[in-house]
């Protein structure tokens, strides 16, 4: 159950009637459809008018069909605990499914005993990793080894290298290429991207994050990474006490709410040295390295406009605010705070670089490089969960993707990453019932992608009126993470 979502009356066999059917893969429309559901699969989409008894009846008319979207970086389950509050945001922002970006071996062995929480309406979780790679695991290039291998056998999806060395990363990733587990994440800033991307590295999150990528793409690429120096982790202690756990939790979650707070003078250096020789050339360079090994990006431009811009109003005084629990955002004003200490220069240089982002993400997409859409919800200060991929789509648009592209990064793309093209992504037979109904055309303007009109999950039926329901509800007890 949840305590903010009422189990839908409307599923079993559903027919959306007289709707056009938008295909993200070839981009087309087909008016004039009706998609029929029984139970939690779409079972045929045909023209409209053909009788159908004993079905609910959606009318569709005058409005357009999408597959639902997939958060493809989040990390809901950090709190498995306490998950309802973000998880009915996200339904009510139609977004079905996610991929949780850290894990634990008790999150893995949670969910083989099929242990993991269900509130009514909830996303699926389409893959996880186990623990971070950080220097608590992966110090060596034996620990990170050794990891890899742990996490293999406890069935992680992927491994996902959060803070590491060059030597340690790639020694984590030739393992995981033996083992046939994929490896994704953070690049260290003593790695090349092209010497990840040749050696199989599946993602990469947050367009690196750092500098890393962007002295690839600098026409003084050997000065940069001669100032792009490894931060530090604090002390963290390593030795298992009662308590210890904890205590880690908490100095990695002060850290992972707005990594920025930390940008020394030198790391600030670096960004502007980057910045100020940014080469369009050796950006398609990179791109196409990207391209030809199969790379996958995601970028996650909300989750850098909140760490680059953390004092400003748009963030702190976001009306959307009022779902959050009051705990967090206390920890997130906190934050924002210590953001606002920084020296003014590093504030402005943090600040130019988004331009920077913006284009080295039009360019890979330019270039065909494989991309996805993810938030880091669920832990990132000023990232709500739900609203934040809708504010993903505008700052893809912002970069100068089209609607087409940033429908595909939400709906097809994450199921060809995770070869998962035959079980959803689409509106076609077969495909998970998993829809969002819109009122405009996403194939005019990426916008239409907030005009939610209902949401299907797994065969259930939302309309906009419960769904606005759902967020009041939320609003009266504040309970997202």
């Amino acid at each position: 159950m949840s305590r903010y979502v009422e189990p839908s009356s409307v599923h079993g066999r559903v027919v959306i009637s007289d709707v056009t059917v938008i295909d993200p893969m070839d981009g087309s429309r087909t008016p004039r459809q009706d998609v029929l559901v029984e139970g939690n699969h779409l079972s045929a989409v045909t023209a409209t008018g053909v009788p159908t008894a004993g079905v609910h009846v959606v009318e569709g008319h005058g409005r357009f069909v999408i597959p639902a979207f997939r958060d493809m970086h989040l990390h809901a389950l950090n709190t498995p605990e306490d998950v309802d509050g973000a998880y009915a945001l996200m339904l009510a922002n139609g977004v079905v499914g996610f991929r949780q970006m850290s894990g634990s071996r008790a999150l893995l062995k949670a969910r083989r005993e099929g242990e993991l929480p269900e509130p009514t309406g909830a996303p699926a979780l389409l893959a996880t990793a186990g623990d971070l790679l950080t220097p608590l695991n992966a110090s060596t290039v034996d620990g990170a080894i050794q990891t890899v291998r742990e996490q293999h056998r406890d069935g992680a999806d992927f491994v996902k290298a959060g803070v590491t060395t060059g030597a340690t990363f790639m020694a984590a990733l030739r393992e995981a290429n033996r083992l046939g587990i994929r490896l994704g994440g953070h690049l260290p800033a003593d790695l090349d991207p092209r010497e990840a991307a040749r050696g199989g590295v599946w993602s990469i999150e947050h367009l690196g994050p750092g500098v890393t990528m962007f002295a690839a793409a600098s026409s003084r690429e050997a000065d940069v990474r001669a100032e792009n120096v490894s931060r530090k982790l604090p002390p963290i202690p390593r030795i298992k006490i009662p308590g210890s756990g904890t205590v880690q939790n908490r100095l990695l979650k002060g850290m992972v709410l707005n990594p920025a707070t930390a940008t020394s003078e030198r790391e600030a250096h670096a960004y502007d040295l980057a910045d100020d020789s940014y080469n369009q050339e050796k950006a398609e360079e990179l791109a196409a390295v990207f391209a030809e090994h199969t790379v996958w990006q995601c970028p996650t431009l909300i989750r850098m406009h909140t760490q680059q811009f953390a004092d400003s109003p748009e963030h702190t005084e976001d009306p959307r605010r009022r779902y959050m629990a009051s705990d967090e955002l206390r920890a997130w004003d906190k934050s924002a705070t210590e953001f606002a200490k920084l020296p003014d220069l590093t504030r402005h240089i943090l600040r130019r670089h988004w331009d920077v982002q913006l284009r080295m993400t039009k360019t890979f997409a330019d270039a065909g490089v494989p991309m996805i859409a993810g938030t880091d919800s669920c832990g990132a200060a000023a990232v709500i969960p739900g609203f934040a991929l809708h504010d993903e789509f505008d700052y893809l648009a912002q970069a100068g993707l089209g609607p087409l592209t940033i429908l595909r990064m939400a709906t097809t793309e994450p199921a060809r990453f995770l070869g998962a093209e035959d079980a959803f992504g689409r509106v076609a037979a077969g495909m998970a019932a998993d829809l969002v109904l819109l009122d405009e055309d996403p194939l005019r303007d990426h916008t239409a992608l907030h005009q939610i009109a209902g949401v299907m999950r797994n065969g259930a039926w939302w309309s906009r009126a419960e769904l606005d329901t759902v967020l009041d509800r939320i609003a009266a007890q504040p309970g997202a993470h």
